[in-house]
């Protein structure tokens, strides 16, 4: 949020009523969170990573990183603490395949947040939410992160993942890869179906065939069904 013209880390958690298109505000996050990611299972919405600010230690950045998760039950409006990922992070692209939450690359560092040295990651992280546990899953071709800090790249048709764009790289000379990987999660691997794909633009990126939600451009025609 902004506040006399400076940008703020809320824990604040609103909802609209579709009914009525009327807002209200309902039980904030445990703590402050920025650049996080937000999902769905099963009727409950799961809030991870992002930016929190820290007061521990003055003299360093004002914000760290989280590997914390949160579970949000809509019936009792109440968050529930679930276990910690293994990387701090943000920039990562997250998707719901067979009822577990996929978790993927990003920027961060191993661990909680205390100011280490961070990274550009290839790790995928899956979050079993019946068990409460996550588990490695296979790693990414390279090391990628999302094209936005609040948005997702990456989606599921037909029992598969997609991962549609990228950035290769963190410093002020990222590299936009504009391939799709695809990951079975019977084969458990990568593999890289398209190459260059034309894209709306460079930070706009919608999932191609039946992933392209807005219509604005054709899929590529190795990816329409015969």
């Amino acid at each position: 949020m902004k506040l006399k013209g400076r940008y703020m880390i809320t824990n604040s958690v609103d909802k609209c009523i579709l009914e009525t298109g009327q807002w209200r505000s309902v039980a904030p996050l445990p703590l402050p969170l920025a650049c996080h990611a937000a999902v769905t299972v099963q009727n409950h919405i799961y809030v991870l990573g992002g930016w929190t600010p820290q007061t521990d230690f003055p003299d360093d950045e004002p914000d760290w990183l989280s590997n914390r998760m949160f579970r949000y039950n809509p019936g009792r409006d109440k968050w529930t603490e679930c276990g910690p990922m293994e990387f701090s992070k943000y920039r990562f692209s997250t998707a719901v395949l067979n009822n577990e939450i996929y978790v993927l690359g990003g920027i961060g560092c191993s661990g909680p947040d205390r100011g280490q040295a961070r990274r550009c990651l290839d790790a995928v992280e899956i979050y079993n939410p019946d068990g409460d546990f996550w588990r490695a899953g296979p790693p990414l071709p390279t090391p990628i992160l999302s094209l936005r800090t609040n948005s997702t790249n990456a989606g599921v048709v037909e029992g598969k993942l997609y991962i549609c764009g990228a950035f290769r790289g963190a410093d002020r000379h990222e590299v936009i890869v504009k391939d799709i990987l695809e990951l079975d999660p019977w084969e458990n691997q990568w593999n890289i179906v398209a190459h260059n794909v034309l894209m709306h633009d460079s930070y706009d990126v919608c999932l191609v065939a039946r992933l392209n939600p807005r219509d604005l451009i054709p899929p590529p025609p190795d990816l329409v069904d015969q």
